[in-house]
């Protein structure tokens, strides 16, 4: 298959986690549904993304690993097969702590429109260092690229 814009590329079925919702409530989330981040929306408008590193390092535990006694065991054991050791290394979720995806996000977010280019997306994910793009249009999101998808585009254009 041939991909010139992003919008040929981007997965439309976008899993958005809400600013307001308890980080347990993401950690589950993202969990259930088996990806590593998502985008955060407030009233339907996107404001930053929230991803297995950020809960981590809210969490304050990088480099210490996750005990049995703690909730994250659970979740590292669900995620371990599925994503880098370096997004797990330090997850732990803390229960009862009041904090929101809205304090956890990363405010920063990567976005192109439809029609970018399938090689300007990956210069922004490479110089940046991001993970995930989000096609969107007037804030609204429209779809996702990840890392994995571009990998399928060099795995396919032989």
């Amino acid at each position: 298959m041939k991909w010139n814009s992003a919008k040929d590329l981007m997965t439309t079925d976008v899993r958005t986690v809400e600013a307001d919702w308890p980080i347990d409530h993401v950690a589950q989330f993202l969990t259930d549904h088996g990806i590593s981040g998502a985008p955060v929306v407030d009233d339907g408008q996107l404001v930053g993304v929230i991803s297995l590193t950020d809960i981590a390092r809210y969490n304050g535990t990088a480099g210490d690993p996750a005990s049995s006694e703690e909730p994250a065991s659970f979740y590292r054991t669900e995620l371990e097969a599925r994503y880098a050791e370096e997004d797990l290394e330090a997850l732990r979720v803390s229960q009862n702590t009041g904090a929101t995806a809205e304090h956890v996000m990363t405010p920063q977010v990567y976005d192109v429109s439809e029609h970018t280019s399938i090689q300007q997306v990956a210069q922004v994910m490479h110089r940046s260092g991001i993970r995930r793009v989000f096609v969107t249009q007037s804030d609204q999101v429209l779809g996702v690229i990840t890392a994995m998808d571009m990998l399928r585009v060099v795995a396919e254009d032989r």
